[in-house]
Order: C-alpha cells, then sequence, then structure tokens
C-alpha cells in the first residue's frame, strides 16, 4: 500500500507516540511506502524510519499560528482559542499537502496515528488510529470537580472547568465523520464511541497498542520481590482521571487494616495542580515513595522491583503501562472502566467499582498470595505469555493491514 501518514510518533516517547512508532516501522518493513505529513518541531520521525528506501518525510510547518499558540496558550480562554486555531491550520496544512502529493504519489488510504482525521482529501479513504474517545480528561474533570476545588482552590478549578465544558462542546470536538474506520484501543473505548457519540459500531475497530517486548521482558521466572511488604507501583501521569485519590484511599484502608503494604508513585503532576498535597498528606509517609519521572529505558527495572502495578484509572483506552507490566511478569489491577480489562489473565483483577474498601480488599488478597507464595501467587510466565499473544508488534502489525485493507476493498 502506499500510505499517506500523519499523528504522534516518536522513538522514546510516551505510550502512544512510541507504540506509533513501532508501528510505522513495522508497515515499513512489511514493504508498504509511507509519505509522513508533520511539522519537525512538532513530530520528527525520521528517527523512527531512518535509511528506510520505502519512507519520505514531507514538512508542513504552520509558522504563525505555531508561533503565537507558543506565546499565548497559557492564558485563560485565549490560550484554548489559539490552540485551537494552531490544531485547525495545521490539519489544514496537512491535507492540502497530502492534495498536492496525491495525484503524483497514488496513495491508497491517509492514516492517522493518536489522532482523529480533520477534513477530507477528495477519494482518498483515511482511518484514524485514536487515543481513545475525547474528553475523558475533560468528563473527570467536571465529574470531580469538588476534589480539584480542595486541592487546586476555586480559581483553578474554575477555570479547568470552563476549559472542560470548552472540550466537551462543538468547538472541542473531531469531525468524527472524517473518518471512514476509528480504530481503538479497547471495547471500553468502542462503547463510549457508540453509546455517547452515535458512531456505529460497524466504523469503530479494537486494537492494542504494541509493546516493545524485547525492552519489556522477564529477566528470570523466580518470585516476586523477597521484601515481606508488598510492593505496590503506580506508574503515569498524575491526572484527575487516574485516580491517584482512589489508590491512595485504598492503600490508606488495607494498611489501617493491617495489611504490609508499600507504595511507589512514579509520575508528574499534570495539567491540574494540587495533586501532591495528596501524596504529601498520606497518612503512613514511610510506606510511601514518590518519583516525579524516570528514563523510559529505566522503566522495566522498576516494573521488576515491584510486585503489582495498579492502575485504577477511569475511561483508560488502553494503558501501556499495565501492558509492559504484564510483558515483565507483574499482575495487574485496573479500573472499572479501564480498556485494559480486555487484556487479562487470572494473576490480574478487574476492579467492579470503584470504592476505596474494595481495592483495599484486594490489596490484602495480593499481599496474601505473596506471603503463601508458589501457586498462590500465579506464574510469572502466565503474564509474559499474555503479553506475548496480545501486544507483540507481528499480531498488532497483521490486525492492523487487516483493517487498512478492510477500508481500501
Amino acid at each position: 500500500m502506499k500510505l499517506a501518514v500523519t499523528g504522534f510518533v516518536e522513538e522514546s516517547g510516551g505510550s502512544v507516540a512510541s507504540a506509533n512508532g513501532l508501528l510505522l516501522r513495522a508497515l515499513l518493513h512489511a514493504g508498504h511506502r509511507v509519505d509522513f505529513f508533520s511539522k519537525s518541531s512538532f513530530v520528527d520521525p525520521r528517527p523512527v524510519a531512518a535509511g528506510h528506501p520505502g519512507f519520505r518525510f514531507v514538512e508542513c510547518d504552520n509558522v504563525v499560528a505555531d508561533r503565537l499558540r507558543r506565546k499565548v496558550q497559557r492564558v485563560p480562554g485565549i490560550g484554548f482559542l489559539a490552540v485551537r486555531w494552531d490544531a485547525g491550520s495545521y490539519v489544514r496544512l496537512i491535507r492540502d499537502r497530502i492534495a498536492e502529493e496525491a495525484p503524483e504519489r497514488g496513495y491508497d488510504l491517509i492514516l492517522w496515528l493518536g489522532d482523529y482525521a480533520t477534513g477530507r482529501v477528495p477519494g482518498i479513504p483515511q482511518i484514524s488510529f485514536v487515543q481513545g474517545p475525547p474528553g475523558t480528561d475533560a468528563r473527570s474533570i467536571l465529574d470531580r470537580f469538588g476534589e480539584i476545588r480542595r486541592l487546586a482552590g476555586w480559581v483553578i478549578a474554575l477555570r479547568w472547568a470552563v476549559l472542560a465544558r470548552l472540550r466537551l462542546g462543538p468547538l472541542g470536538l473531531p469531525r468524527f465523520q472524517d473518518s471512514d474506520q476509528l480504530i481503538a484501543g479497547s471495547r471500553q473505548s468502542k462503547r463510549t464511541l457508540a453509546d455517547l457519540y452515535r458512531i456505529p459500531e460497524k466504523r469503530i475497530s479494537t486494537l492494542p497498542y504494541p509493546i516493545d517486548l524485547s525492552l519489556f521482558r522477564l529477566i528470570d521466572s523466580g518470585p516476586p520481590s523477597s521484601a515481606s511488604s508488598l510492593n505496590l507501583l503506580w506508574l503515569g501521569r498524575i491526572v484527575p482521571r487516574k485516580r491517584l485519590d482512589l489508590f491512595l484511599d485504598g492503600a490508606e484502608l488495607a494498611i489501617r487494616d493491617g495489611v504490609d503494604l508499600h507504595l511507589t508513585i512514579v509520575g508528574g503532576i499534570g495539567m491540574v495542580p494540587g495533586y501532591e498535597k495528596r501524596i504529601a498528606s498520606f497518612p503512613f509517609p514511610e510506606r510511601l515513595t514518590w518519583i516525579r519521572s524516570v528514563p523510559r529505558e529505566e522503566v522495566p527495572a522498576w516494573l521488576r522491583r515491584h510486585d503489582v502495578l495498579c492502575q485504577p484509572s477511569d475511561e483508560e483506552n488502553f494503558g501501556s503501562s499495565v501492558a509492559e507490566a504484564q510483558a515483565c511478569g507483574l499482575p495487574v489491577i485496573v479500573g472499572r472502566t479501564n480498556g485494559n480489562a480486555d487484556y487479562l489473565c487470572s494473576r490480574d483483577t478487574h476492579l467492579r467499582d470503584d470504592r476505596p474498601e474494595t481495592l483495599a480488599a484486594v490489596f490484602r488478597d495480593y499481599a496474601e498470595r505473596k506471603t503463601r507464595g508458589g501457586s498462590a501467587w500465579g506464574d510469572l510466565a502466565e503474564s509474559r505469555a499474555l503479553a506475548e499473544r496480545e501486544f507483540s508488534v507481528e499480531r498488532v502489525m497483521v490486525m492492523l493491514e487487516g483493517a487498512l485493507l478492510g477500508v481500501i476493498a
């Protein structure tokens, strides 16, 4: 296939960008020809595709809007509008450049990686491999307004509530009609897109992100960490939707009930300030370690130092850290509306609700399993086998090719 591609791609970036990097490289290795359209100051895929004869980069720099957005993006209201103008002019430029190149290049398909297609190039179908339904963080901000107000104050809480309303309004939602097919990471996202945004289910495919299984791997098949306490890991940005409050409240209840836990939080405070107060006020500070960031290449080592990864997020499309933990042999705990529930084994837990008491009971269960060891803890190889079965680049690539060909046919 001859593909015009745009979106978020990076060799060692976050979960979406790095997964898309794996997919871009796999498309090229499979013999497809890729012209990638972006502004290199924003997304530069050339290190990912370095030296591949089937790859071509097309610069798309919307200079005026980009520079204005950088100057005013932190100004409430004005910043939102500047960001929208920048994004709109950028995708229009991409569309125009694809239209200019199409007669000579003969594209079969336009593929948006990590974003929703905006606009149409006549005669060329489009697929969007999206990060999930729009507005997940916005809905969480509105749902958890009281918590944000307590942590960050009225001014910041109101500012974010206004921005959330704008995100969920006509100016903030993507143009669903511009995608012939959407690919989301889980059935959770597919249900939300169908139920909330009325997108026909036949236009939505589900596909997990690929994981670099050579980086995230088992060291051995031995027991979990030798320390007597259960070592729990939180890995990811700290924003309302990720439910740090549930993680900490569940841990507090478990510790008060006699469960021997140690918590490690790896992640920085995201868009809403104030969550550091939740960490600082945890009543058992000797049982909690907070590390704001670690280099991506060190993440596998951090995973293997712990017994369980917990991600109690609301409306999670697909948490790469969950899949990466499974690839390293860890059992995982995922939230009630976490899309990773599609990809669990017998060692993992899908929370039935978002009550701290429920999570505390799950922590107790894992602590008891660790104490008993052996078959009670389960075989690390089971988690690894799940990761190899579901998240290998080869498997995801086969499914992606099928989705692409299905739209072209």
